[in-house]
């Protein structure tokens, strides 16, 4: 397989975190890390690009941490690179592949593992003299961040995947937010919500969240990745029918809005009018997103996370954790020392967590979970995400599950399946045979 494919066409490793690591060992070197990184003795003129996608608040608060940097580097200029989620991934795979890419990038755990094969393009963070690393569990950094034996991506918080509802607007319906959801229930309420009123839907349905649905189906049959480590596909024909019938229905009963709808707002859900107008009940999504889901709502709507659909017989967990998200130094930086050090200081400042607080959830490192703890920044409902989620993980996916362009021809498949345009039965056909051709390809 050529190198390219292999760049930007390979898996992606997420490894299962135990639940006590969520939160990371405390130590004493790392509570001092913001102090001897939050300022240099360097009078030369340093400017430093950051790259991250997110929010609004997400923006405002990393933008003010950003400022109290500079007041304390004076020499040191950070240039912001920030926006929405829609394009970055590609965005910064072609700055790193084409030399251009900033000196730090906010990256999407996933896609370390691709960014990780062949050339190096991100930096190795193991023995950075301007990097301390003894504040982050050793297991953390090895199951999530660490490919070809180097750490390329620091954790930036800890994510739970959960259902996060309108808990106010479910009281008003009468629909019990806070039950066990399985996959039948979840087809009934949304059935009978829909039919007393069409202009209501039970939960979003953009093809990237079906197909985490899809993926969490099978694996609650399976206890497995959808592709086992050999390349061979873990699950039956019967098994995939069975997981897009039910995604066929969803869409037919008015469970899920509309495809054509929904799709519009794939990564911003929380810019979806049905949710903004209260006529969806429940997102799902990370715990790093909660805070938006919550935003864009009336003030003193109440949401509560639950955990995902499960089968009443499932051979794993519900929900997934993972990093929210990691913060990588681009390799042909020409400002690398510097660029440690801030992302030393952002990521382990007690002052720098008062003022990021939780919007890439739950701070990685202890000191500064402590730290908005104590600040009353943390918001209840994502440490709540968070600790759901960790005591009900599912199966890891391993790389190949996560391959890049097996999610394609799964996306594809949905897509036909949401548009009525062929039966579950054949769509686990053509996921069968697309699968084992593109493995054969893979595997080469």
């Amino acid at each position: 397989m050529n190198h390219m494919k292999k760049l930007w066409g390979s898996a992606v490793a997420i490894s299962l975190l135990s639940a006590s690591m969520v939160g990371c060992t405390p130590d004493t070197a790392s509570s001092s890390q913001g102090k001897d990184a939050g300022q240099t003795d360097s009078s030369k003129p340093i400017t430093l690009r950051f790259a991250w996608w997110g929010s609004d608040s997400r923006h405002k608060a990393t933008l003010e941490a950003i400022n109290l940097y500079k007041t304390k580097n004076p020499n040191v200029t950070i240039e912001a690179e920030y926006g929405g989620f829609d394009g970055y991934e590609q965005k910064m795979k072609t700055q790193l592949a084409g030399g251009t890419a900033p000196d730090l990038i906010q990256l999407d755990q996933p896609w370390l593992s691709e960014l990780g094969s062949g050339s190096e393009l991100l930096l190795d963070l193991t023995n950075q003299k301007s990097f301390d690393l003894k504040g982050f569990d050793a297991t953390y950094l090895k199951n999530f961040t660490t490919y070809n034996n180097k750490i390329i991506g620091l954790p930036m918080g800890t994510n739970g995947r959960t259902l996060v509802f309108n808990k106010t607007l479910a009281d008003k319906l009468g629909i019990k937010a806070d039950q066990a959801w399985t996959w039948d229930s979840v087809l009934e309420e949304g059935k009978k919500l829909h039919e007393k009123d069409s202009k209501m839907y039970l939960m979003n349905s953009d093809l990237g969240v079906v197909q985490v649905m899809f993926s969490s189906m099978l694996r609650q049959r399976t206890n497995s990745p959808m592709v086992k480590d050999d390349y061979t596909l873990a699950f039956t024909k019967e098994q995939a029918a069975e997981a897009f019938d039910w995604i066929q229905k969803a869409y037919k009963t008015g469970v899920f809005q509309p495809l054509g709808e929904s799709q519009l707002f794939s990564g911003k859900t929380d810019q979806n009018p049905k949710w903004i107008n209260q006529e969806m009940v429940a997102i799902e999504g990370w715990s790093s997103e909660v805070i938006k889901f919550k935003d864009t709502l009336p003030k003193g709507t109440e949401i509560q996370s639950v955990l995902p659909a499960a089968f009443k017989d499932s051979k794993t967990g519900a929900a997934v954790i993972r990093p929210s998200m990691v913060l990588s130094v681009n390799k042909q930086s020409k400002s690398q020392e510097e660029a440690l050090k801030f992302a030393n200081w952002l990521l382990s400042d007690t002052e720098a967590a008062k003022i990021l607080g939780d919007v890439r959830a739950v701070p990685a490192l202890e000191p500064a979970k402590k730290a908005i703890v104590e600040a009353n920044k943390l918001d209840k409902n994502v440490a709540d995400a968070v600790d759901l989620a960790a005591k009900n993980q599912a199966v890891p996916d391993n790389a190949i599950t996560q391959n890049s362009q097996l999610g394609d021809i799964g996306k594809d498949i949905i897509q036909k399946v949401a548009f009525d345009k062929i039966t579950p039965a054949q769509a686990a056909d053509e996921l069968i045979k697309r699968y084992t051709d593109k493995l054969k390809e893979l595997k080469k």
